[in-house]
C-alpha cells in the first residue's frame, strides 16, 4: 500500500540528501571531501542520492557506489567562465542550465530530498532554477565551498546576486575560505566553516611499503600544474643539493595524459629540469597514486608550496603528512598557515621563492631530532581535524528535522527503494 506524500513527510526524520556532482572527473582533494561528506551522513543513517555528468563519470560513480549511494545522470556540459560574453556561449550556457535543472528536479520527485548539497559555485548556477523551486518546497540548498570564491568584480556580482540567494547554508573549509567569501557579499548569518579531516582513499594494490621511513626524501603529491608551485620545489631540491645535502623528490601526481591548454609545456619543462646533470636520479615522478598515505610516511618531510594565486583553500595532503608525522613546508598563502605551526609541526616560508623553501627544508634535514619531534607534534596536532569533529560538525548540518515539520510540501511520488 502506497503512502501519502504529507503522512510519509511528517514520520519521515532521516536526511534524504541529492548531491549535484556533475561536475566532478577527476578524484581531488574537492571529489574527496564532499564524498568524505557524504560517507559521514551514510555511517549515520541519511540516504544519499548522486547526481553525475553523463560524459565522464566513472571516478565519480565508484565514489557513490563505495559509500552506497544511488546515483543518476545530468546534463552538465558547458562551462562557465568569461567566454560567456560571447553570446552564443552564453545561450549554450542557458540551455545548460535549463536541462540541469530540470534533471535536478527530474531526480528530486522520485528521491524526494531534505536537502540538496552543492560542491562549488557553478553548480549553484547551472541548477539555480531548480533550487529555487525547490527551497519554496523546503528543502534546504547545502553549498559545501573547498575552494575560496575567484577575485574581481564579476564573481563578486556572480556570488552576491546569483549564488547567496539560492543557497541556504554556506559551510567553508577554513577560516581563510570564510572570510573571502564573506568579502564576497554574502550575509555572515548563512556561513560556518568546518575544517577538513583526513580523507578515505580506496586501497591500492601497488601499495608502497611504510615501514621503510628515508629521512632525506621530499614529498609532493597534488596537481602538476603552475599554481601549485612544483616548479619551485624543484628549484629549492637543486638548492639543496649544491649545499651538499644528499636529498630525494617523489613526486605524486598525473604527469602524463590530458593537459590544460593554459598549462601547455610545463609539465614537460618539469621532466626536462629534473633531467639537468645537478638533479639527475634525485626527482622521481610517481604518477597518479592512491597509497598516499604509505608514500608520505617513507618521507622525511613533506612540501606544499602553492603559490599566492591559488588561494589555497585547504591543501588536504598537509593533514594527511601530520597523520603520517612527517612536517610540511608551506607558503605562507591561503589557508596553509591556518594548519601549520611554524617551526612546531612545519615550515611556513618568509617569501614565495625556492631559497625559501630550500630553507625551510634544511631547517628539518639538518636535524635528525628536530625534525622527528616535528614529524611528533605534527601527528598529535591532526586531532584538530579529527574524523569525530568532521562528522559531528557535518551531521549538524544536515541533523534531523523535527516531527510533524514539512520538507517538501508539493512534490509527490513514491521514495526511491
Amino acid at each position: 500500500m502506497s503512502v501519502s506524500g504529507n503522512d510519509e513527510m511528517k514520520t519521515n526524520t532521516t536526511p534524504r540528501v541529492i548531491a549535484c556532482c556533475g561536475g566532478m572527473v577527476i578524484v581531488a582533494g574537492l571529489e574527496r571531501m564532499t564524498f568524505e561528506v557524504l560517507r559521514t551522513l551514510r555511517q549515520r543513517g541519511a540516504a544519499v542520492h548522486c547526481i553525475v555528468n553523463n560524459w565522464e563519470n566513472h571516478r565519480i560513480v565508484a565514489l557513490a557506489d563505495q559509500i552506497g549511494a544511488s546515483w543518476s545522470t545530468g546534463y552538465y556540459q558547458v562551462g562557465f567562465g568569461r567566454q560567456l560574453f560571447n553570446p552564443l556561449h552564453l545561450a549554450r550556457f542557458l540551455w545548460d542550465v535549463a536541462m540541469t535543472s530540470l534533471g535536478l528536479l527530474r531526480d528530486a520527485r522520485r528521491f524526494r530530498p531534505t536537502h540538496v548539497l552543492l560542491p562549488d559555485f557553478v553548480t549553484v548556477l547551472k541548477n539555480a532554477p531548480a533550487l529555487v523551486v525547490l527551497r519554496w518546497l523546503g528543502v534546504k540548498a547545502v553549498l559545501r565551498l573547498g575552494n575560496a570564491p575567484e577575485a574581481g568584480r564579476l564573481y563578486q556580482l556572480v556570488w552576491r546576486w546569483a549564488v547567496s540567494p539560492t543557497v541556504d547554508r554556506f559551510v567553508c573549509n577554513s577560516r581563510f575560505t570564510t572570510q573571502e567569501l564573506l568579502a564576497h557579499g554574502v550575509p555572515a548569518a548563512k556561513v560556518s566553516y568546518i575544517y577538513n579531516t583526513v580523507p578515505y582513499r580506496q586501497p591500492s594494490d601497488n601499495a608502497a611499503n611504510e615501514s621503510q621511513r628515508e629521512p632525506n626524501k621530499v614529498i609532493y603529491v597534488g596537481q602538476i600544474i603552475p599554481p601549485k608551485g612544483l616548479d619551485l620545489l624543484i628549484e629549492a631540491i637543486a638548492i639543496l643539493v649544491n649545499r651538499d645535502f644528499d636529498v630525494r623528490l617523489d613526486v605524486v601526481g598525473n604527469i602524463g595524459g590530458w593537459e590544460s591548454p593554459t598549462y601547455t609545456g610545463y609539465r614537460q619543462n618539469l621532466l626536462d629540469r629534473a633531467a639537468q646533470p645537478d638533479l639527475v636520479g634525485r626527482v622521481r615522478f610517481l604518477g597518479w597514486r592512491e597509497d598516499v598515505p604509505a608514500l608520505l610516511a617513507q618521507a622525511g618531510v613533506h612540501c606544499c608550496p602553492s603559490i599566492p594565486e591559488l588561494r589555497e583553500g585547504f591543501g588536504l595532503v598537509n593533514i594527511e603528512a601530520k597523520q603520517a608525522g612527517i612536517p610540511s613546508v608551506v607558503f605562507p598563502t591561503g589557508a596553509l598557515p591556518e594548519l601549520i605551526a611554524h617551526r612546531v609541526d612545519g615550515w611556513v616560508c618568509s617569501e614565495v621563492t625556492a631559497a625559501a623553501l630550500a630553507e625551510g627544508i634544511e631547517y628539518f634535514l639538518s636535524d635528525s631530532a628536530r625534525r622527528e619531534q616535528a614529524g611528533q607534534l605534527a601527528r598529535h596536532s591532526v586531532e584538530r581535524f579529527s574524523p569525530e569533529r568532521f562528522a559531528d560538525g557535518w551531521w549538524a548540518i544536515f541533523k534531523p528535522v523535527k516531527e510533524g515539520e514539512v520538507m517538501l510540501r508539493c512534490l509527490s511520488g513514491s521514495s526511491e527503494k
